[in-house]
């Protein structure tokens, strides 16, 4: 009877130990998530919401390696951004093309990836073994979302002590949800920043802020007796990618025309979406030669741009495009975007997806 009893107590005392300790590990999990929220409450910029999350990531689940990739906007490439293990200096920087090994594929389908052997999985990408001279024998790999749409990869490699489980899934998942909030709060704090002078679909300038410029610019071409030009730039048969694909996905569309804007353009120049499907880029102290060749760089981007391939539908859009240059063929503000638009028309008629210069005033 007293062994059975001695046992019984033995029995209740394990059990009574083993839920202390898993209280006490909910309570230090809830403290961190706690903690991490209020890192993340002050932070106002996107790469130092990431660096929170990988930085807390890195403690939540011990790994010989990690690395979290931004992803381009344009090319869908994914890019090392912040890389820590063995030899990391040697992937700064690097870039997996679209879809390919296993961050590849989950930024493309915005799903985790819990891979207990890379040998067994025909996503794994070993390139970036070779380059680093790392073995990948395990990852655990999850998308950062951001308004819907994937904007970073975290990636963990090899656990330490044990493999990957769908606890240390469950975790990191809660994690990046901190972040997808966190970045969410940094995108409303950088809208009231520049509240009134951005498109809030293209990012681009806006069409009053468009008109402040010009002013600027035009002042000090006659003030200096400087140069300036303007590309007017509309996307063809707009009206039809509505129609036939929805108003949401032709949004899409205007953003990543906006993107391909952004990369082909100066930090000098301007870019502005004078509205609808329409958009102006004006550059300052540049001749009319050099701003045919940008505005023909920027219409050969568009045409071969896959538009909408994140939702597997790889568009083609091209557009049309006049470029006209101040003095050489208006001396006005207001001269100066309708000999642009004119020669954007007269593009258009002569059967669109070409680049075509003002006439001489």
């Amino acid at each position: 009877m007293t062994t059975m009893l001695q046992s019984r107590h033995a029995t209740r005392g394990k059990l009574v130990s083993r839920l202390q300790a898993e209280f006490g590990a909910c309570r230090r999990e809830r403290d961190y998530f706690l903690e991490t929220a209020r890192a993340l409450t002050s932070v106002r910029d996107h790469k130092a919401v990431l660096r929170i999350i990988l930085d807390k990531a890195k403690t939540m689940v011990r790994c010989e390696a990690w690395s979290l990739f931004l992803i381009d906007p344009l090319t869908k490439e994914l890019i090392f951004e912040m890389v820590g293990g063995p030899k990391a200096h040697r992937l700064k920087g690097m870039r997996i093309p679209a879809g390919r090994g296993i961050v590849g594929w989950v930024a493309k389908h915005k799903k985790p990836a819990l891979v207990i052997d890379t040998s067994k999985d025909p996503r794994f990408l070993d390139t970036i073994d070779r380059v680093s001279t790392f073995k990948t024998r395990s990852i655990l790999c999850l998308p950062i979302i951001n308004r819907k749409r994937p904007i970073a990869v975290l990636e963990m490699l090899n656990k330490l002590d044990k493999p990957f489980d769908s606890e240390d899934l469950d975790l990191l998942s809660r994690l990046v949800e901190q972040a997808s909030i966190a970045l969410e709060r940094a995108n409303l704090y950088k809208q009231a920043s520049s509240l009134g002078i951005t498109d809030e679909l293209t990012k681009l300038y806006n069409s009053r802020y468009l008109e402040q410029v010009l002013d600027r610019e035009v002042r000090r071409c006659r003030r200096y007796g400087s140069i300036m030009a303007l590309i007017f730039l509309d996307l063809d048969s707009f009206k039809s990618i509505n129609d036939l694909h929805g108003h949401e996905r032709g949004s899409q569309v205007l953003a990543e025309v906006a993107g391909i804007l952004l990369s082909a353009v100066r930090s000098v120049d301007t870019a502005a979406r004078y509205g609808g499907d329409e958009f102006v880029i004006i550059l300052p102290e540049t001749p009319i030669s050099t701003a045919h060749i940008v505005a023909e760089r920027i219409r050969q981007a568009i045409a071969a741009y896959p538009f909408l391939e994140q939702e597997e539908i790889d568009l083609q859009v091209t557009a049309s495009i006049g470029v006209a240059a101040l003095p050489e063929h208006a001396k006005t503000k207001q001269d100066l975007v309708e000999v642009a638009d004119k020669a954007l028309y007269r593009a258009k008629t002569a059967g669109r997806n070409r680049v075509l210069i003002a006439e001489p005033a």
